[in-house]
C-alpha cells in the first residue's frame, strides 16, 4: 500500500529523509500577500526578507491553496494524511477538506485523512514525525488515524514573540495588546487554545526575563521533558538559549532546532519562537 504524507505550511518541516519506498512526503505552500507582492511559500524563500518586506508593509495577508491544488496532490497513493495550520487561522483546513471530495471522486477507494492540527509550527512537526513513525511501523491507515488523534491529546505549542503587529493586522489578537508590546519591548508569551485560537497567556520585559517566563509556563501546562521542536524567525541564538534552558532543568529532552516556514515567519514576525512539545 502506497502512502503520502503532506503538509501545509503551517508545519516548518520541509523534507523528511529515510522515508520507504512506498512512502512520499510533500509540502503545499499557502501564499503570503505582502503589499502588492505575492510570495509562494517554498523552501527557498527568503524568510528574512519577507519579515523585512511585512515589517515595513501596511497590508499583508496570507492565502490558501485551491481546493483542486489539495486534489492533485492526494492523487497517486492508496493512503493520505494531509496536515493542516489551525481551522481557526486560516482556510486551509477548509480547502483541503473539499480537495478530498474532488479526489474521492477519481479514486473512490483511497483513503484521505485530513487532519486540523489546531496549531502551527513545532505541535504540526510533531504530528508529522509521528505520522512517518506509525506508517514505518506498518500500521494501516485507521490505526495512524486513531493513533495520530490520541497522540495529539499529548502534544502541545508555545509561542514568544518580540512582535505582534501582523497578527494584530491580520485580526488574530487585539490591538490594545499589540500596542503595549511594541512601546516597552515586551516578550508576549501565548499558547493555543484547544479551539486553536491564540491565545496570550503572559507578558515579560526583556529577553532574559521572557526566557524564564516561558520556560516556567512550558513546565506548568505539562512539558514533560521527552521531545521539544524549537523553530525561530531568523534567531537561532534565542533558540539555543531556550534549549540550554531547558537541558538544564530536562538533560534527557530530545530538542530539536529549525528555522520557522513562511507563513510562521510572517505570523510570528522577527526573532519569534514557536516551540511545540509533548505533555504529560
Amino acid at each position: 500500500m502506497s502512502w503520502k504524507i503532506l503538509t501545509d505550511t503551517g508545519s516548518n518541516i520541509r523534507e523528511i529523509n529515510d522515508l520507504p519506498p512506498h512512502v512520499t512526503f510533500d509540502i503545499i505552500p499557502l501564499i503570503l500577500h505582502v503589499q502588492n507582492e505575492d510570495y509562494v511559500d517554498t523552501p527557498d524563500l527568503d524568510t528574512e526578507m519577507l519579515v523585512e518586506k511585512v515589517s515595513e508593509a501596511s497590508s499583508s495577508s496570507s492565502a490558501c491553496p485551491a481546493p483542486g491544488v489539495y486534489a492533485e496532490k492526494f492523487g497517486g497513493a492508496d493512503n493520505v494524511i494531509c496536515f493542516t495550520i489551525s481551522s481557526e487561522l486560516s482556510g486551509s483546513y477548509n480547502s483541503a477538506v473539499q480537495g478530498r471530495e474532488i479526489a474521492l471522486e477519481e479514486n473512490p477507494d483511497a483513503n484521505i485523512h485530513i487532519f486540523d492540527s489546531h496549531s502551527a509550527g513545532g505541535e504540526m512537526d510533531l504530528l508529522l514525525f509521528k505520522a512517518v513513525e506509525l506508517v514505518k511501523q506498518g500500521v494501516n491507515f485507521h490505526e495512524v488515524v486513531d493513533a495520530l488523534n490520541e497522540y495529539h491529546q499529548t502534544t502541545y505549542v508555545g509561542y514568544m514573540l518580540k512582535s505582534i503587529e501582523n497578527l494584530v493586522k491580520n485580526g488574530r489578537v487585539n490591538k490594545v495588546v499589540g500596542s503595549i508590546v511594541g512601546l516597552l519591548n515586551i516578550h508576549v508569551i501565548g499558547v493555543r487554545s484547544e479551539e486553536g485560537t491564540i491565545k496570550m497567556s503572559n507578558r515579560a520585559r526583556g529577553e532574559k526575563r521572557a526566557l524564564k517566563t516561558f520556560v516556567s509556563d512550558l513546565v506548568e501546562a505539562g512539558f514533560s521533558g521527552r521531545v521539544l521542536e524549537i523553530s525561530h524567525v531568523n534567531n537561532k541564538p534565542l533558540a539555543e538559549k531556550l534549549s540550554d534552558m531547558i537541558l538544564g532543568q530536562f538533560p534527557e529532552t530530545d530538542v530539536r532546532i529549525r528555522p520557522t516556514s513562511g507563513l510562521c515567519s510572517f505570523y510570528a514576525e522577527r526573532g519569534g519562537l514557536i516551540v511545540g512539545y509533548e505533555r504529560v
